[in-house]
């Protein structure tokens, strides 16, 4: 079994079609969807400062960095 992340016991095979390119980028396809691109991505603009933010997010917990945490995300 590969990818089995919820363990199931007997999964069933299935097949997924779709178009080929990013699901958050569909605008392209016709689609709108405002999904944030991933800080892992080359092209995110603002990974570093999404990352400084989460990690801070990360030390004390605080509830008012999830402001500043969303808007970089949306931004990259």
């Amino acid at each position: 079994m590969v990818h089995n992340a919820l363990m199931f016991d007997h999964p069933e095979k299935v097949v997924v079609t779709g178009p080929f390119f990013l699901s958050h980028r569909s605008w392209r396809g016709g689609g709108l969807n405002l999904a944030p691109r991933p800080p892992w991505f080359v092209t995110n603009r603002t990974a570093l400062t999404t990352a400084r933010r989460l990690t801070a997010h990360a030390t004390d917990g605080s509830p008012r960095r999830l402001p500043g945490i969303i808007a970089s995300a949306l931004l990259g």
